[in-house]
Order: structure tokens, then sequence, then C-alpha cells
């Protein structure tokens, strides 16, 4: 069992890796956040969450008709047919393009669908708001769905240990399995040698 200064270093890691990632992406820069890049969906229909100031989203060529949640947080759900498609976005920040797959089988690809999280139908403001000073947040806990002790069951850290569940879980969704971000002798090393 690592010493609390080995902890506390691992946290320290985290947080830091977390900061510069979140800095790296920049909070404001336009953004696809679904679907990936490279994912493969089984569904008839793919979410589509991106991010950004007075962005237009096309199709494969084809408008996107977007709700938007928050300001510059655009979510719409699109019936796709299976193939090949491309998810375009265009801001003042430039265009920003994620190619992906839907229906077929990918067998032999080396490529795991894309599973999103949750599974069910929820509305963004679930888990997000606008701050007093109108900045999307992370507001909900996963705690508020994710029963701690199914946490305890299921994980080696205790949840006081872990700067958030981001760290190593994608809250959108993965091709990972366990929705982690890599997986999961990748996700470990983050912290542990």
């Amino acid at each position: 069992m690592p010493g609390r200064s080995a902890v506390f270093t691992c946290r320290l890691l985290a947080v830091s890796v977390v900061a510069v990632l979140h800095s790296a992406a920049g909070a404001d820069e336009a953004t696809i956040v679904k679907p990936r890049e490279g994912t493969w969906i089984q569904s008839e229909e793919v979410q589509v969450i991106a991010k950004a100031a007075g962005a237009q989203l096309h199709l494969d060529g084809k408008p996107v008709e977007a709700d938007e949640p928050f300001p510059g947080v655009f979510h719409a759900r699109v019936p796709i047919s299976s193939g090949q498609h491309l998810l375009r976005l265009e801001s003042a920040d430039g265009i920003h393009e994620v190619r992906f797959r839907a229906g077929g089988d990918p067998v032999g690809d080396g490529v795991e669908p894309f599973v999103d999280h949750p599974p069910i139908r929820i509305e963004c403001a679930h888990c997000h708001s606008v701050s007093r000073r109108g900045r999307f947040r992370f507001s909900g806990g996963c705690q508020t769905c994710h029963a701690k002790e199914q946490f305890i069951q299921t994980h080696s850290h205790e949840l006081h240990e872990l700067a958030s569940c981001g760290m190593c879980h994608d809250a959108h969704g993965s091709s990972v399995a366990k929705l982690l971000v890599l997986p999961r002798d990748q996700a470990c090393k983050q912290c542990h040698n």
C-alpha cells in the first residue's frame, strides 16, 4: 500500500494533468465532444455534442439542427445510415472534423464499439450548469447516480484518493471497457509505475 506521500504525489500529478489538459484544450476552445474520432457506433442514430461560440455543424455535408442547452454548447441526436461519416464543426475558432463509422461489423479492424454514458437519455442539465459568471461547467456528482457502495466494490481506491472520476473515466462515453479514458494498464500508469 502506498504511503501518504505517494498518494499525495499521485493526487498532485492528477490535478496537474487535468489542469494542463484543460488549459491545453482551452476552456472556450471549439471542440467536438461526441462522436469521437475513429469510433464505431452500433446505433442508427448518433449523439452529437459540440462546444463553440456561434458554430455550425454539418454531418456528411448537411446542416445539423442542434439544441443549445447552454451558451456555446450544441446537442443533437441525428439518424445515420451504415458506413463512414464526417462531422464538421465550423466556428470563429476554426474548422474541426471527426470521422466515425456506423453500423456494419468492424470485426478484424480492432475497433471496439463506442458505448454512450449514460446509456439512457438524460438532459445535459443533469450533470452540467452555468456558473454565476456565465461559464459552462460540470456541476453534478457521479454519486448522484452511482452509489458509493458500488464504487467501493469495483475500485481499488477510496473516493477521497482521487481528484475526480474523470481522471480515469469518460463521462460522455468510450470505446474502452468500463468507460475508461485509456485502457486499464495505461490508465493506472498515470499515477502508478
